[in-house]
């Protein structure tokens, strides 16, 4: 075990994330004049919570639970960012390293999303000091590329992602790439770019479909590029297409790993999965086998509310595996 690489380097956004309640229909409270383009809301919210939030803020606190892999954790953020309290969160965690640049003059990513009776949102973002992460180097903040094992590229800007897809080609890093919500925004010339640049390619099935239209090619010429694709599902579960040695492709339907206590939210839960797949690469588990493992990450994630509240054990994660797949992976049992 010494001698596999057990460093990965979290790339994606860090933000606050600000969750309002309204007792009332969001509908009712808008005021929308399409022809004069004139709107008016006023939403008055009875409560707010704080949650420490963004891709690659949830990911990276999932890898510090597990404790497996040694996380460079890099982004952009504002004073704020320790002001508030993320970066002692964060830091409490001795398997993260923080790459991570503070902008004086700029404030670090904030959601600002209102859930109303009907289960309707109002969503803010502002990406702050998130747009400079364009300009990061990642020499200047990993040391040596050849420790690092994988990299995952999450969503964030188009200009960084695309940045860090050509440093990470560049420094031979293997790269999950995670386009995520901002899959619309990339030209498809550069999607495909991208695309042949990564190692295992990873979405939504929303996400997944936005890519096959824009690139306009389908599953069969998409892994014809990468070594895996996966596509998560939701309480469907998600789905492993990959290919071995020889090239034969291969197609898995991965149930849900269900949780043992209510489910109080969902945000996260795929930046959990996205933390287990990358320890069970980390431990040389099978494909299968490591996205089985982020498919029981994420059922902790939902179990709080938060991406960043859930407490685990290694002990939790291999009895809720078992429970879940009638098997354990050794690579687990070594731990």
């Amino acid at each position: 075990m010494s001698s596999r690489k057990s460093k990965v380097i979290v790339l994606g956004s860090l933000a606050f994330d600000y969750i309002m309640s309204f007792e009332e229909n969001i509908c009712n409270a808008v005021s929308m004049d399409h022809e004069k383009g004139e709107f008016q809301s006023t939403i008055t919210a009875c409560a707010r919570i704080k949650h420490f939030g963004g891709t690659a803020g949830n990911i990276a606190y999932n890898l510090g639970l597990l404790n497996i892999a040694s996380v460079s954790l890099v982004g952009a953020v504002g004073p704020d960012f320790d002001q508030l309290g993320y970066k002692e969160h964060i830091q409490k965690f001795e398997n993260i390293s923080l790459g991570i640049e503070v902008h004086e003059d700029l404030f670090t990513a904030a959601c600002y999303i209102v859930n109303d009776v009907k289960a309707n949102q109002m969503i803010i973002f502002h990406g702050g000091a998130l747009d400079k992460c364009k300009d990061i180097d990642l020499n200047e903040k990993i040391g040596d590329p050849q420790e690092y094992a994988y990299a995952i590229n999450s969503t964030q800007s188009v200009e960084a992602m695309e940045c860090f897809s050509d440093q990470l080609f560049s420094l031979r890093i293997p790269m999950i790439f995670d386009p995520g919500q901002v899959t619309p925004l990339f030209p498809k010339d550069l999607l495909i770019e991208i695309i042949k640049k990564s190692y295992i390619l990873i979405g939504n099935k929303y996400e997944i479909n936005q890519i096959t239209k824009k690139t306009g090619m389908t599953e069969d010429d998409l892994i014809s590029h990468v070594k895996a694709i996966i596509r998560t599902k939701g309480d469907e579960g998600s789905e492993l297409i990959y290919k071995d040695e020889s090239d034969a492709i291969f197609k898995n339907e991965i149930p849900i790993c269900k949780p043992e206590k209510a489910i109080q939210e969902t945000t996260g839960a795929g930046d959990g999965y996205r933390a287990g797949l990358l320890s069970g690469l980390i431990l040389n588990m099978t494909l299968l086998d490591s996205c089985r493992l982020g498919a029981v990450i994420g059922s902790f994630v939902i179990e709080t509310q938060g991406a960043q509240t859930q407490k685990y054990t290694i002990n939790n994660v291999r009895k809720r595996f078992f429970n879940a797949y009638g098997y354990m992976p050794q690579e687990l049992e070594g731990l």
